[in-house]
């Protein structure tokens, strides 16, 4: 179970990194419509289960997709790969893409007059700029699949995390113990692999940072952008959203009762509004922290893998451990401080701050590193009050790390289950991703139908509100 689910994992950084790094670079350095980067982050909002659900159900024997192509079942460690892919390639685009954004184009340029080549120019200018964003990715998206139930419970690949679960449904809270354990001890040599990834060293900003312009697509880039697409969008976005209509036609057809979905979409917008602003109130001291003592050259280690390691711990058993903690320490409160805690959300809100801090954490970071000291300390030298030095040069820099911290933050909770389930019952909430768990295990798929398209159309509202503030 070790060894497989570091396998899992470490494929699915690997592929993540590659799919999400080219869809960035296409985005900021070739002329595409906005749409175009839209589209792509998609996948952002489906759950891992629910999109490999919807893949096993169409493209194998008698789906739309598979009965037409003939295609095997699609289950085992491989299609879990792809899915697991298709669902992080986004983070590595949103993370990589804010890092470029941050990059001038003069470097490259000044080395192309030198002479290198493009391979060259890559290599020796783009890549060390590139590589902390690139380390943050893959680090996150081996976490997403070293902790993920969903997608193997669905296409049955044992790992960790299954067997976690089922220990957690039987009681047995030793063997959930040994198991959550050994799914820790599954991501340290994967933090050493990254850690080496995203290096130590500080790259020296530049003082006339500038975009320059971006070039068409020609040959094979165009060809693999395309399959790229395909991949990402065809597996992340259009199968399971096929899927989803049919699912609600099929109910129209047949005259099903359909639950009214108003009242979950409002709970989920606002616990996701709520638990992104608080998870990204929490990750800046830390990033901050880290940045800082990086550039004076002091350690830091200790503090960025405690960040990183709660995203490491599976949903179920982190809210288990938020319960129980609670259940331990309210009594020296009073009585109906548990209850309390737990009615009232606040237990949810820590749930979701812990579960996520580390994904919005890494964007938040890459955006403090891009942040050039030299300019603040001109506007010092220039009278600039630290009201004006923060409106003037501190936001408009991390501006594009924040927005995609809470989008990433945002799209994370809005489709996140077991800490739903385990600490929002008590507050009533009845959430999208509630709703398609509940009615897709009890076979209605027509309201499961329902509740996954309204969750697209709310992560596709929320990037689209964030896609200038990323690009300016």
């Amino acid at each position: 179970l070790l060894l497989r689910s570091m396998a899992l994992a470490t494929a699915v950084a690997v592929c993540s990194v590659a799919c999400g790094g080219w869809l960035a670079w296409v985005e900021h350095r070739t002329r595409v419509p906005r749409w175009w980067a839209l589209l792509t982050l998609l996948p952002l909002a489906m759950p891992s289960y629910l999109v490999a659900a919807t893949v096993r159900t169409a493209l194998s024997p008698g789906g739309w997709v598979g009965g037409a192509l003939g295609l095997p079942h699609m289950t085992g460690f491989g299609v879990a790969v792809l899915v697991l892919t298709v669902i992080t390639a986004p983070l590595s685009q949103l993370i990589i893409g804010a890092a470029l954004r941050n990059t001038s184009l003069a470097e490259e340029e000044a080395a192309r007059t030198l002479g290198a080549n493009p391979a060259r120019v890559f290599r020796t200018v783009t890549l060390p700029r590139l590589r902390p964003a690139i380390g943050f990715s893959g680090l996150l998206a081996l976490l997403y699949a070293i902790s993920d139930f969903g997608a193997v419970a669905v296409l049955d690949v044992p790992v960790l995390t299954w067997r976690l679960y089922l220990a957690v449904e039987n009681q047995d809270v030793a063997r959930a113990a040994v198991l959550g354990g050994a799914t820790l001890l599954a991501t340290l040599p994967l933090f050493f692999a990254t850690r080496w990834m995203r290096g130590s060293r500080v790259q020296a900003g530049v003082a006339n940072q500038r975009t320059g312009q971006r070039g068409p697509q020609t040959g094979l880039h165009r060809w693999t952008t395309v399959g790229v697409l395909v991949l990402v969008v065809g597996i992340g976005v259009a199968i399971p959203t096929a899927t989803l209509v049919h699912w609600v036609m099929d109910g129209w057809r047949r005259s099903l009762p359909f639950v009214n979905p108003w009242g979950a979409l409002i709970d989920t917008t606002g616990a996701a509004m709520s638990g992104a602003f608080l998870t990204v109130l929490l990750a800046a001291l830390p990033a901050w922290v880290v940045v800082s003592r990086q550039r004076k050259q002091q350690a830091h280690g200790w503090l960025e893998d405690g960040v990183y390691l709660t995203s490491a711990l599976p949903g179920v058993l982190l809210a288990l451990g938020l319960m129980l903690a609670a259940l331990q320490f309210s009594p020296a409160f009073g009585q109906g401080t548990y209850a309390v805690l737990l009615g009232s959300g606040v237990l949810l809100m820590m749930g979701y701050a812990t579960r996520y801090v580390a994904e919005v954490f890494a964007p938040l970071r890459v955006a403090f590193l891009g942040l050039d000291q030299r300019q603040i300390e001109s506007a010092q030298v220039l009278g600039a009050s630290p009201m004006r030095r923060l409106q003037t040069v501190v936001l408009p820099t991390i501006a594009p790390g924040l927005a995609v911290a809470f989008v990433i933050g945002f799209n994370a909770i809005v489709k996140e289950l077991p800490v739903t389930l385990l600490l929002g019952s008590a507050t009533g909430l009845q959430t999208l991703s509630f709703r398609i768990w509940d009615r897709y295990n009890e076979a209605l798929w027509h309201d499961a139908g329902v509740a996954g398209l309204l969750l697209v159309m709310l992560a596709f509202a929320s990037a689209a509100l964030t896609v200038r503030w990323r690009q300016t």
